[in-house]
């Protein structure tokens, strides 16, 4: 079994010392009252209970995982416990406001928590976060009385939630959905039809559990236009069930621990959130909420995959080092290893800053004083939700690799729990809109359809930071990497502007690797933040050297990526789909 240490004096750097996350917060007057001991007390109450009973249960939920029985779920052992004592001691309700139930705490420290259980047993944060979703859903459209009656349960765990999206014949195409739900005099719906792919829809961790259907009533409009959003639950009031089934668990390649249901939804009663055929707009808080927790738990998983290999590369000895070795050597005096290691950690500790950040951006778009600050910030967010979720889970897909690399042989059996993590992460590109839904997003929605303003934006952002710095200032050589890499980007976006006018389906084979680039001019002025504090820092302090060390690797290993992006992003792309159909012929 691994083990999991939390990672404080990074989430503390990345806190305090780079994001300067409590002055900033304090402008907001919800939180005008923090401080940094109370940030730094949640993350280490929230790392101790991740380590100490979170990543126990982690090994069973991957060898054991969830048993699907007669229309029953059982989760794996050991997870009733640990989520009964995570819903006591208070953990689902913490970035919820206090008129609510929860105990309004900034969403950075929602942000800490979550990267770390995800770190602990990605099963367990799938269960844990899904209600931080649903109440930005209920929150945004449902009815008071709706609200009022769900609310509190979900806010303190005492109920779960689900997402009831795909569809058999749908998968992501969600205007394919085919549930019907059909009016009742007593004003609320009859919701009929199967759903698959529902993580947490069937389990027994809470008696009652919400599912939020996307269905069509009768005579909507086809497409996306005519999906409406319904709150069904599997208990009505008075205890009585619901007419739905889970007609099984999928049988995936990773997350045995969460179970990934089947349901079937049999006139079972359920109530309209929002308006009729509104239900992708009332649904998508929830899946913007989805796609920044698919980034922390690229986070997680690439932490987790660290700390194992480098605590292995430090003990193990194998082949010798450099001329003249006698002994064999600890894999971390390999070149190569430290190759994978430093990989590992620009990745990692890159994607904590960005995830960071954008909680930031979320706490003032949604609650800063200033009107300007508030259309800023969620602007800003806007543009890099798409970013947070495609960029950073790719990464943790390399990075969880490398982990696996590092071990040899040992990774790649289970008893080091290093391939758990390769499989188990492999699933965050995927959900919420792979990564090629999220790149096309960004491309065409919040780049291109805008002219680049939102663009502009960000690069002003950075731009003022750096232009903020000392001109003779030790990281400068890092800041002009910074602004060559964005112009290159405005001369790529300009190219792809152009070329949308004129043919807007032509672009859209650039819009991965626009993502890509797009991901690592953010993540360079972020490690350019990062390599700055680490400078002027105690320079006797070796963990502020290797934050230093980290940050010229990242420069000089990593950020040549973008050479390569640009010319993908700038060659035609022609449909080759004849092509591929004949070559099976």
């Amino acid at each position: 079994m691994r083990n999991f240490s939390p990672p404080l004096r990074d989430i503390r750097f990345i806190t305090h010392e780079v994001l300067a996350a409590v002055p900033t917060l304090r402008e907001i007057g919800r939180y005008a009252q923090l401080d940094e001991q109370t940030l730094d007390s949640v993350a280490a109450e929230a790392g101790r209970f991740c380590a100490e009973r979170i990543a126990p249960i982690n090994a069973a939920a991957d060898s054991v995982g969830c048993r699907w029985r007669d229309g029953e779920v059982q989760t794996a052992p050991g997870f009733q416990q640990a989520f009964h004592e995570y819903v006591r001691l208070g953990w689902p309700a913490l970035g919820v406001e206090e008129r609510l139930g929860g105990q309004g705490l900034p969403r950075i420290a929602f942000s800490s928590l979550n990267e770390m259980v995800a770190a602990a047993s990605h099963a367990f944060v799938m269960i844990s976060a899904i209600n931080h979703c649903a109440v930005a859903c209920l929150q945004g459209s449902a009815a008071p009385t709706l609200q009022q009656r769900w609310l509190p349960e979900i806010v303190s765990g005492q109920v779960l939630t689900s997402m009831c999206m795909s569809e058999p014949q749908a998968g992501s195409d969600l205007g394919l959905i085919r549930t019907r739900a059909v009016l009742r005099p007593d004003g609320s719906y009859g919701v009929r039809g199967s759903k698959i792919f529902a993580s947490g829809a069937q389990h027994d961790l809470s008696d009652n559990i919400v599912h939020l259907v996307l269905a069509r009533v009768d005579g909507a409009p086809a497409g996306t236009r005519g999906l409406s959003l319904f709150l069904v639950p599997k208990l009505l009031d008075g205890g009585q069930p619901n007419q739905l089934t889970c007609t099984g668990i999928e049988h995936k390649m990773g997350l045995h621990g969460s179970p990934t249901c089947g349901m079937y939804f049999d006139d079972a009663q359920g109530w309209l959130v929002g308006e009729l055929h509104g239900g992708l707009k009332a649904l998508f808080p929830m899946m913007n909420e989805a796609r920044l927790l698919s980034g922390l738990q690229a986070v997680g998983i690439g932490e987790a995959a660290l700390q194992a290999a480098q605590q292995y590369a430090c003990d193990r000895r194998q082949g010798r080092a450099g001329a003249g070795a006698q002994e064999p050597s600890r894999l971390v005096c390999h070149a190569d290893v430290q190759r994978m290691l430093l990989t590992q950690k620009a990745w990692t500790e890159g994607a904590r800053a960005l995830a960071y950040w954008v909680a930031m951006l979320i706490d003032e778009a949604q609650l800063h004083p200033d009107d300007a600050r508030r259309h800023q910030a969620a602007e800003l967010l806007a543009l890099l939700t798409p970013v947070v979720k495609g960029f950073l889970t790719e990464n943790a897909q390399h990075s969880t690799s490398l982990g696996l690399q590092v071990f040899g042989g040992h990774g790649y059996i289970a008893e080091t729990g290093v391939e758990q993590l390769v499989r188990d992460v492999r699933v965050t590109t995927i959900y919420e809109g792979t990564t090629g839904m999220q790149a096309q997003d960004l491309l065409m929605r919040k780049v291109l359809q805008d002219g680049g303003r939102r663009l502009q934006l960000l690069l002003g952002c950075m731009g003022r930071w750096m232009d903020a710095v000392d001109g003779a200032h030790a990281v400068q050589p890092y800041l002009g990497q910074v602004r060559e890499l964005q112009s290159r980007l405005l001369c790529v976006t300009r190219h792809l502007q152009a070329r949308h006018d004129r043919r807007p389906e032509s672009v859209h084979g650039a819009s991965a690797a626009y993502l890509r680039l797009m991901g690592h001019a953010v993540l360079s002025w972020l490690w350019a933040r990062m390599a700055r504090q680490a400078m002027d820092a105690e320079p006797a302090d070796a963990w502020y050297a290797m934050k230093a060390r980290t940050a010229g690797f990242y420069f000089t290993q990593l950020l040549g990526e973008t050479l390569a992006l640009e010319q993908a992003a700038l060659a035609d792309h022609e449909d080759c789909a004849g092509l591929l159909e004949s070559a099976m012929a």
